[in-house]
């Protein structure tokens, strides 16, 4: 048990750190339109999904069993899953950016 918490908080504190530069730099291409709460669930999204492979590299290194791994490995997918989720309904309902005329005159 103790070996799958060091690998876990392993794959949480790598999620939250490179987490960060990849909802940044999602953003810069892509801007979220839908608010607080649509920044915070992309941003637990990205942290998931980044999260989740550094979890199974601390899991092979302490020696966890596929098992577990690929069960904790779902469990960080799934968690993804629904911040995504829940971040497209609420960007959904986000206002549309204003038009921009691209032509010249």
């Amino acid at each position: 048990m103790i070996d799958w918490l060091i690998a876990f908080v392993i794959g949480l504190a790598v999620g939250v750190v490179v987490g960060i530069k990849i909802a940044r730099d999602s953003n810069r291409k892509e801007p979220v339109m839908g608010g607080v709460m649509a920044h915070i669930f992309h941003y637990l999204a990205c942290a998931g999904l980044t999260g989740m492979p550094s979890f199974v590299v601390a899991g092979i290194i302490v020696g966890l069993s596929f098992l577990v791994l690929f069960g904790t490995a779902v469990g960080f997918l799934g968690a993804t899953t629904v911040f995504l989720l829940l971040y497209a309904v609420i960007e959904r309902s986000a206002p549309p950016p204003p038009e921009t005329s691209h032509l010249t005159e």
